[in-house]
């Protein structure tokens, strides 16, 4: 189950990890999920795709840790009849719950979660009931970092956990076949995600403000509801010139853009709820050959080590973020190496094919011991 797997972009993993093992693979999505943007889509399954979609109408579409599935789940198993189910969602969620008393209610079959979360937290009643029974009820759980395994042992999970990352499609990004711009002219700088405080585009325009001796431009890709009083703040430091406002786009208009871009900022900040649980734009810009300026909130620095090359700020810190871009506008050699290597570590670690070899290590894995508890 993967809620929003009605997405073309979230369902080629899936085709990769059936071509892969030659399994008979179904995806179980929203038949219609409301994206961050506020904007409706329809699951539909993508070109090429090699799995079977299904799909169900939803409550609270776009509400992740609240959306339930009306119907059909028990219908949906039944007719399938997996050897094994993955939720691709978060254990506290109420769609995953749902989904393990779905199966739980018809057959023994291993199921698994997955889990970003790499924050400690207790959550309120029903979510701590609900977390707790998918904690007793499923079989194992891929996490996305070092860092949200150890949060779930804390919280008592006990089954098999796998590390697996997320994964870039290094066939959509990817290098421009010309990077001749980098190395001279002015230094582009991108920004990508919503618009909220704790993305920290704030900083990234105080830090361009700070910037003085250097003409370096911004491209802030991204909308959200922070928007009015970021542009407020580049009016009043005096850098509207020197910002693009390029709003949303879309997978493919993203990946065009970071082929105009010589660097990455990803400025976000922990609050007492949320802290940075990956850092995909980190990844996809680095599989461009663009390295990235991340600050040293949740997941970023350790994601930075992970590719072997970018560089780190303190959150907030405009000034220390303003004296890295002037340094790389005028070392371009550093900055165009970085690129370089920031590719090479994403092919390594963050490829589709190795993301494939670890789940499909994982789910055959579960499978076997289902297998082996069932029929000894």
């Amino acid at each position: 189950m993967h809620p929003w797997a009605g997405l073309p972009s979230r369902q080629y993993l899936y085709s990769k990890l059936a071509d892969h093992t030659g399994w008979d693979i179904a995806l179980l999505a929203a038949e219609t999920w409301r994206d961050e943007y506020g904007t409706d889509i329809q699951a539909v399954a993508g070109q090429g795709m090699t799995t079977e979609l299904l799909s169900s109408p939803i409550a609270l579409k776009g509400n992740i840790p609240l959306h339930i599935f009306i119907g059909r789940l028990r219908r949906h198993v039944r007719d399938f009849d997996p050897d094994l189910v993955y939720v691709y969602h978060e254990p506290y969620a109420a769609a995953t719950f749902q989904m393990l008393r779905a199966v739980r209610a018809i057959s023994d079959i291993p199921v698994g979660v997955r889990s970003a979360q790499n924050l400690l937290k207790r959550y309120p009643m029903p979510f701590r009931q609900s977390e707790a029974y998918v904690y007793r009820q499923s079989d194992f759980a891929v996490a996305v970092s070092d860092n949200v395994a150890d949060v779930m042992r804390r919280k008592g999970y006990r089954k098999p956990i796998e590390v697996i990352p997320m994964p870039v499609d290094l066939a959509v990004f990817r290098p421009s076949p010309d990077r001749a711009h980098r190395g001279k002219g002015t230094l582009r700088v991108g920004f990508v995600g919503r618009l909220v405080p704790e993305k920290g585009a704030d900083t990234a325009i105080k830090a361009i403000a700070d910037a003085q001796g250097s003409d370096l431009v911004m491209d802030i890709i991204g909308s959200g509801p922070d928007e009015p009083r970021l542009r407020t703040i580049a009016d009043a430091l005096g850098v509207r010139d020197r910002i693009n406002w390029r709003g949303a786009l879309d997978r493919t208009a993203v990946a065009s853009a970071y082929s105009e871009l010589d660097l990455l900022v990803v400025p976000s900040r922990n609050t007492a709820r949320w802290s940075e649980q990956f850092g995909r734009v980190v990844i996809e810009a680095a599989a461009a050959e663009v390295p990235a300026i991340v600050s040293r909130s949740g997941e970023l620095p350790f994601l930075i080590g992970q590719i072997g090359a970018g560089w780190t700020v303190g959150e907030s810190d405009h000034e220390e973020l303003a004296r890295m871009l002037l340094h790389l506008d005028t070392d371009r050699i550093t900055l165009s190496d970085a690129g370089v290597r920031a590719r090479q570590g994403v092919e390594a670690r963050f490829s589709d094919e190795a993301i494939v070899a670890s789940l499909a290590a994982a789910l055959s894995a579960a499978a076997m011991r289902g297998r082996v508890a069932r029929h000894g």
